[in-house]
């Protein structure tokens, strides 16, 4: 059975002997667009005949003005631009003029059965379910792959309901009901829409996802009706679940972790960044804002790291060496330290894109350079207390001998003058007191480092009580011919230390600089910078080599056990004390943090 004639449109035209058209037809405006204010008086080939055909329609006039008709297959243009191929009829009129026929050619019997066949065969071999209606809503036709479905013969409602999720049935029944209402715009994208089957070879709880399209081609000649394609897209759809669950845990993953994850792409675009990242550098920038752009803008080093040069230095090195490689330490601006990793992100044998991990290590940094600073002092007191040993050594012994010298002196000479027995018993007092302040000393030490001793604290302003230790050296810098100049900021914040022994604290020092360089000028200077006040004492001269602050001899006497004291002092307040070394400026630096949430009277 051949298919039926589909309704052929047709644009009958007047026109006058030199081609104008005089009159354009609602038939002539349906078919090729033109509005009849737009053709009435243009010449029918300047309308209609694209602009390549240089001849027009000069031939055929000229052929029809000989026979009395003439007929030419040419493509015909229309209003919107567009193009179809028609048969173009010229019929002479009697008293002059033309009656020019186009309609869109129609391909012959044969052509329409090729294109069936070949369409058939097509669709015999697809796996995809097709099924075809009358445009009435009558089936005509289903695929093997329907058939297999359905079952052959025309698809029954119920079978088809039975098959199709109860969620799903009112969206096939609308997007059928859309297809119905006119033939579809051959321009426009055919929508899709995901439904539920229940096959009949499937489990009894298993439903397949089919993608399901209906389309009107009741103006295709070689279907004319409405087909129905539908497409198992469940193992898609799984795969693409899947995905999307693999990537919703990595996402979540990534969130919780505390480290800093920054993803980018070979044109270093954020592509993911978790929440971690910008808090950890002290940035209010959201991982939502920085995905897409360049992370260098909304992430400048120049404002996060304190050393931004070394930073994109080192983010050169890690990329042009294309390894995963554990970066160096660097310093935020927020004062904290972090350590940035790098890996190259490798897909089929290229590099596209880099994975960024930054790690806090403030504690673990603070931790390792404190137990360097440890383990240097610890190295500096070992030798300190080699030469304390032998300086305390030297001083209990001078005391201890004169005083068991002139105790043997009395008990061997009983009868001895009263002036040499005077000079005896004073060399004997002088020196016992002498042992008492070593042995108070000591005792001092061992509170200070066993804390034993408390420190009573209270608010003050630390150049005062500098200057105040400085005005008590008085005495001792005339005696041992020094001078004592003091300088430095008179601006800071108050610190809370117990002036008694802070002032115990430099007087040692000065002592210790006095009688390291006696006849010289000792130079006290106090400043404040970065929450610290430091407090150098020191003398311009520099210590010669072989020289030492901590000496056995009468010069350096109590020097050490004084230094020990000194630092003791400063250690329980919080602070450091550096010592000087050989060849170097001969100058103590006290470091003292200024500790606001310690109050008044607090002891330590």
């Amino acid at each position: 059975m051949e298919p039926a004639s589909p309704v052929v449109r047709l644009a009958v035209v007047p026109l006058d002997p030199a081609g104008r058209i005089l009159a354009f037809p609602p038939g002539a405006s349906e078919l090729l667009g033109f509005p009849p204010s737009t053709a009435v008086g243009t010449l029918l080939s300047e309308l209609i005949v694209p602009a390549r055909l240089k001849d027009g329609l000069e031939p055929l006039l000229a052929a029809c003005a000989e026979s009395g008709e003439a007929q030419r297959a040419l493509p015909v243009r229309c209003a919107d631009g567009s193009e179809f191929p028609a048969d173009l009829a010229v019929i002479a009129m009697p008293g002059g003029g033309y009656t020019a026929v186009v309609s869109p050619a129609r391909p012959s019997l044969e052509e329409q059965r090729q294109s069936e066949w070949f369409f058939r065969a097509l669709i015999a071999r697809s796996p995809v379910v097709q099924l075809v209606f009358d445009p009435d809503g009558q089936w005509r036709w289903s695929s093997p792959a329907a058939i297999r479905l359905l079952g052959p013969g025309r698809p029954m409602p119920e079978v088809v309901a039975s098959l199709v999720h109860p969620e799903d049935l009112d969206r096939v029944r609308a997007l059928f009901g859309t297809a119905m209402s006119g033939p579809a715009d051959a321009a426009a994208e055919p929508e899709a829409v995901e439904i539920r089957l229940h096959p009949p070879d499937a489990g009894d709880d298993e439903w397949r996802v089919y993608a399901l399209t209906v389309r009107n081609l009741a103006d295709e000649p070689a279907v004319e009706g409405i087909v129905i394609y539908a497409i198992d897209v469940t193992r898609a759809v799984d795969a693409e679940r899947r995905e999307q669950l693999h990537s919703a845990r990595i996402e979540t993953l990534i969130s919780a972790l505390r480290v800093g994850i920054l993803v980018e792409d070979t044109d270093r675009r954020a592509v993911l960044v978790n929440e971690a990242l910008p808090r950890l550098l002290g940035s209010d920038v959201t991982p939502d804002r920085l995905v897409g752009h360049q992370t260098s803008e909304l992430l400048p080093p120049d404002e996060l790291f304190a050393e931004p040069a070394a930073a994109r230095a080192e983010s050169l090195r890690l990329l042009a060496q294309g390894k995963p490689a554990t970066g160096a330490e660097f310093a935020l601006t927020n004062g904290r330290i972090v350590v940035r990793d790098y890996a190259p992100i490798y897909f089929h044998g290229a590099v596209a894109g880099h994975l960024w991990v930054l790690r806090d290590v403030t504690d673990q940094a603070t931790v390792r350079r404190g137990l360097e600073e440890r383990n240097r002092a610890l190295a500096e007191v070992a030798n300190l207390k080699t030469e304390f040993v032998a300086a305390a050594s030297h001083e209990l012994r001078t005391p201890l001998t004169s005083i068991a010298t002139f105790s043997q002196m009395l008990c061997e000479e009983p009868d001895s003058p009263a002036d040499q027995r005077q000079i005896a018993l004073d060399a004997i007092a002088r020196n016992a007191d002498r042992t008492l302040k070593i042995v108070d000393d000591l005792l001092t030490l061992a509170g200070l480092e066993g804390g034993t001793l408390p420190l009573t604290l209270r608010a003050v302003h630390l150049p005062d009580v500098v200057g105040e230790a400085v005005d008590a050296f008085g005495d001792a810098a005339v005696r041992a011919g020094v001078t004592v100049e003091l300088s430095g900021n008179v601006t800071g914040p108050m610190l809370r230390v117990d002036p008694p022994r802070l002032r115990q604290a430099v007087d040692a020092l000065l002592s210790i600089v006095a009688t390291a360089h006696a006849g010289s000028r000792i130079d006290v200077r106090v400043t404040f910078a970065a929450a610290h006040w430091t407090i150098r004492v020191g003398s311009p001269s520099a210590l010669s080599q072989g020289d030492h602050l901590f000496t056995t001899g009468d010069r350096g006497a109590g020097n050490a056990l004084s230094f020990l004291i000194s630092r003791a002092i400063v250690s329980r307040h919080g602070g450091q004390l550096a010592t000087p070394h050989t060849g170097q400026t001969d100058a103590f630096a006290i470091t003292l943090p200024v500790r606001p949430h310690l109050a008044d009277g607090d002891a330590l």
